[in-house]
């Protein structure tokens, strides 16, 4: 575990290499990422329980914004770890705090692969009839209260299949399964989840701030892959192209699958990732002289 000041992350490391910094979706483990994080070799993948997450300690994301919040856990964990500047992997909303980072701590970040919608981080995206029950009022706090409960793994596969799409669903393994699901009955974790939600959105919507505007996206100069599933709920790619273009050298490639795409075909989302982080970045004298 990592005190940040008042908010705690759990830090899960493997492998040997340059150091590889994911941060996976709300509400799911770290660990979700495995399947995606064997296909990449050669690296020492550091893997973060955000605040509230898995068996990291409860957390209710209150007081400053949200992205001042995120900023400030992704580079106090940087700093405990006397990690300077690192690549990056987000996913969901792990990719919107990774987007977050590289816009106010530029130098923290060297390139960042953003596997699935980046939570509300680009225009026009989506929410599902979940996130809108437990950002109610009144059935909100009934979600938080069954989410502690036991419950069978069926019930629990079939409310990730909204999410992440039937197919991956149904690919889980019974212990991957449990990693996104027994954590949420530990004390405080359905509150945190919930209580990010709100910041996040309202009802089905995005909230305003947590969305990037064209000149963000425009001052985003770090080396940027956007690896999308072709059925990805909370937004297509073909929704996302217009944004992803607003980045200077960005690229976006469509792969099989949902949201979390690496459950639906773990080699064919991890090969453009692989390749795009096997590219020795340009030096910024350079980029700046392009």
């Amino acid at each position: 575990m990592l005190t940040l000041g008042e908010p705690t992350v759990r830090v899960l490391t493997a492998g040997e290499g340059e150091p590889l910094i994911h941060i996976n979706g709300i509400s799911a483990p770290a660990m979700g990422m495995a399947p995606l994080i064997a296909g990449l070799p050669d690296f020492r993948h550091i893997l973060i329980d955000l605040p509230g997450h898995s068996l990291a300690p409860p957390y209710t994301w209150q007081g400053r914004t949200v992205r001042e919040l995120a900023v400030d856990v992704v580079t106090g964990t940087l700093d405990a770890l006397n990690i300077e500047q690192a690549a990056f992997v987000g996913s969901s909303l792990g990719g919107l705090f990774t987007l977050w980072t590289m816009l106010d701590a530029p130098d923290r970040v060297s390139r960042a692969a953003i596997v699935a919608t980046p939570a509300t981080a680009l225009p026009g995206s989506r929410t599902i009839a979940e996130f809108d029950s437990l950002t109610s009022p009144i059935r909100g706090r009934l979600d938080e209260i069954m989410m502690r409960l036991p419950s069978p793994r069926f019930i629990a596969r079939f409310a990730l299949t909204e999410a992440i799409g039937a197919r991956a669903a149904r690919a889980l393994s019974d212990d991957m399964l449990d990693l996104h699901r027994l954590p949420l009955r530990l004390p405080g974790q359905a509150a945190s989840y919930r209580a990010l939600l709100c910041r996040l959105i309202e009802g089905r919507i995005p909230r305003p701030e947590n969305v990037l505007t064209d000149d963000e996206l425009a001052r985003i100069d770090t080396p940027t892959l956007f690896v999308w599933g072709e059925d990805d709920v909370f937004s297509s790619p073909d929704r996302a192209r217009p944004s992803v273009a607003k980045i200077p050298g960005a690229h976006l490639v469509v792969v099989p699958g949902g949201h979390g795409p690496w459950f639906d075909d773990a080699t064919r989302c991890a090969t453009p990732v692989r390749e795009f982080l096997s590219v020795a970045p340009v030096p910024e004298q350079e980029r700046d002289r392009a």
